[in-house]
């Protein structure tokens, strides 16, 4: 809290839509230049969404270093803080800790590859930090999250854990339940990493309004048919 005033920080972990940089897994079926692609859809969509919540500061934390000019133009009005670690748990901590010790008071960061979630659940993240919860996690169905939310620095449930795993959300939620710490839940949502994921993806965006995610709609169906 700075002057009295509780400012929020979200990140999304983003990285530049290189080929076999991003959405490697997917890229083994679709190939490597359609899944940059995809990429590149997903990372427009989520930024899109972190633009309707209201009174945060909006940043990317993005890698390579080099790919500066790349965030700048498609996200102007959002700031740019490097990722620094040796692995993803090392990266998010210390994108975190950094935003709290530069004088924010609820530090989060959000996945650039989810394009379902609603501005709202956000918004839910940081009230529940005030609301006296330690931590806030948004859970993916694929046993990962889409966003964390803290207001004091978390290393032991980010360092420790072994990312990218179906088992990331059970050994975070295992982790903060040794240290003793209320974790809020937020709203679940889906992410894509296998073709078979594309499907159930453009079946979900079939029974929700056109506005939402339009970039990652458009390519489904070019794709898909």
């Amino acid at each position: 809290m700075v002057g009295g005033k509780v400012k929020r920080i979200l990140m999304v972990v983003a990285k530049a839509p290189a080929r076999g940089q991003t959405k490697t897994r997917l890229g083994a079926t679709i190939g490597l230049d359609a899944a940059a692609e995809f990429y590149q859809c997903l990372l427009l969509d989520v930024l899109d969404i972190v633009r309707a919540v209201p009174d945060i500061t909006r940043a990317v934390a993005y890698l390579p270093r080099g790919s500066e000019a790349f965030f700048k133009r498609i996200a102007p009005d959002f700031e740019l803080v490097l990722q620094q670690g040796d692995d993803l748990g090392a990266r998010l901590d210390h994108v975190l800790t950094t935003c709290l010790n530069d004088g924010y008071s609820h530090s989060a960061v959000m996945s650039s590859d989810t394009p379902l979630v609603d501005p709202r659940a956000i918004t839910q993240a940081f009230d529940e930090l005030d609301r006296g919860y330690d931590v806030a996690l948004g859970p993916c169905d694929d046993g990962g999250y889409y966003l964390m939310a803290v207001k004091q620095p978390q290393p032991e449930i980010l360092r420790p854990i072994r990312m990218s795993t179906p088992h990331v959300l059970h050994d975070t939620l295992g982790a903060a339940a040794k240290l003793a710490l209320r974790v809020a839940m937020l709203p679940m949502t889906s992410d894509i990493d296998t073709a078979d994921d594309l499907s159930r993806m453009r079946d979900q965006l079939a029974q929700l309004p056109d506005s939402v995610a339009k970039r990652t709609r458009v390519w489904l169906l070019h794709q898909l048919t």
